[in-house]
């Protein structure tokens, strides 16, 4: 028997779909429905064929990366450096921007992941409304900060939870939490 006939095709060819879209497959997804998080079948399919799906994206010029930290998946691939550069710049300066206007207000960055609590329509207002932000946000190309949302949400680093509500994703979470690491040793 094929190792390829053991795999569910369906779900690999939504993992391919997934991943050339520049998304990552975190190990739970956010459900609208449900209001919770759930399992990823994805990363499920990921996770327990490892060593299959490896193979398969080497065969076709990629690498699959596991975070171990995040929870996440995603894929790189050596040619694409500079478009991955860009894309995890604005990933990475929409998300700190989000940190900042977190931490600024006293809130726990950890509520970021919380749909309870997560970042509502008046955090996004209050973000629009700073010059500085909305100067990073134009400097990074992004038009508008809904266009900045669903940058980050097309990716899988935040999930909608409600209209103008949001909440980050493990791998959100995880660049985040490099990021006040980084920050924390630099100060002492």
């Amino acid at each position: 028997m094929s190792p390829f006939s053991q795999i569910n095709m369906a779900k690999s060819q939504q993992i391919y779909a997934t991943f050339v879209n520049g998304k990552v497959i975190t190990k739970q997804v956010y459900d609208l429905y449900q209001q919770s998080f759930i399992d990823s079948p994805l990363y499920t399919e990921l996770y327990n064929n490892l060593e299959h799906f490896t193979q398969l994206y080497q065969h076709i010029g990629f690498t699959l990366n596991f975070n171990v930290d995040g929870e996440f998946f995603y894929i790189s691939r050596s040619e694409a450096e500079e478009d991955a550069d860009t894309n995890a710049t604005k990933i990475q300066a929409m998300l700190l921007i989000i940190a900042r206007y977190w931490v600024d207000k006293g809130y726990d960055l950890d509520d970021l992941m919380t749909p309870v609590i997560g970042l509502g329509r008046t955090a996004l207002e209050e973000i629009a409304e700073q010059t500085i932000y909305d100067d990073i946000r134009q400097a990074l190309g992004i038009e508008t900060w809904d266009k900045a949302l669903n940058y980050l949400s097309d990716r899988n680093f935040l999930y909608q939870c409600g209209d103008k509500h949001y909440i980050l994703s493990s791998a959100g979470m995880h660049f985040l939490n490099l990021h006040v690491e980084k920050y924390s040793q630099e100060q002492d």
